[in-house]
């Protein structure tokens, strides 16, 4: 049986509605008072903008960006370097080619089927990397949209 696409499609931005698990900045700031309160005045704009700036702690980045989806740890030159990679997900429609075969059971009919439709996946990509050098942000790359 073949779903129509303004079912998938729909059922797709119920979920994405419904089970929204990602949190803002605002909340971060509302979870975390006493950090957002400790910032400097230059870091304390920045994170209510959700930017970055040079010589940022890793707290503010957090409340400014959210938990990275990865943490990198490099050694080298006495100096202790970090990476925190901020991963998102594109979708990408596909048309897909099914092919099965039925045993009577739909509508009486025994033999093969083929159904053709469209298919969302959502594949993921790097979309920013900060470094911190010492525990500070020294860099930071994000990819535009």
């Amino acid at each position: 049986m073949k779903i129509p696409f303004y079912f998938t499609t729909l059922t797709a931005a119920a979920c994405l509605l419904l089970c929204n698990c990602t949190q803002t900045l605002q909340d971060r700031i509302e979870k975390k008072p006493a950090i957002y309160a400790a910032l400097s005045g230059a870091h304390k704009e920045a994170v209510g903008q959700g930017r970055l700036l040079e010589g940022m702690n890793q707290d503010a980045v957090y409340l400014s960006w959210g938990q990275p989806s990865g943490i990198r740890d490099i050694s080298g030159d006495g100096v202790a370097v970090e990476k925190w990679r901020y991963t998102r997900h594109m979708p990408v429609i596909r048309q897909d080619l099914h092919i099965g075969y039925t045993y009577g059971h739909h509508y009486g009919y025994c033999g093969p089927f083929y159904e053709f439709g469209p298919t969302i996946e959502h594949i993921p990509y790097t979309a920013a990397i900060v470094e911190f050098r010492n525990g500070k942000v020294s860099s930071w790359e994000k990819e535009r949209r």
